[in-house]
């Protein structure tokens, strides 16, 4: 499932939660839960649109009510250090 960004920023619009993902080189996808379902906020290309900063997606979505909100990283620590099983080592704050 996909959200359209232009869909989303509405006063009517309640957000039941909002994930922005943190990815390499200052890259951020947003994932919200709306009206039921669940996925990532899409572009004119139908593919995932990129954010630049959690402050550009707080303010791209400000007209809309937002319960809760959530920064997740995941480091690859345990690839760099060459462990073999990977853990879930996501860091979960919120925002």
């Amino acid at each position: 499932m996909t959200h359209r960004l232009e869909h989303l920023n509405f006063q009517d619009v309640v957000i039941d939660k909002l994930t922005v993902h943190s990815f390499e080189m200052g890259v951020y996808l947003a994932e919200v839960d709306f009206d039921g379902r669940n996925g990532y906020i899409i572009g004119e290309n139908n593919k995932p649109r990129p954010f630049y900063s959690v402050s550009q997606v707080k303010q791209q979505l400000s007209s809309a009510t937002i319960k809760e909100a959530f920064l997740v990283h995941a480091s690859a620590y345990d690839e760099m250090i060459g462990q073999g099983d990977k853990v879930d080592n996501r860091l979960i704050v919120p925002i």
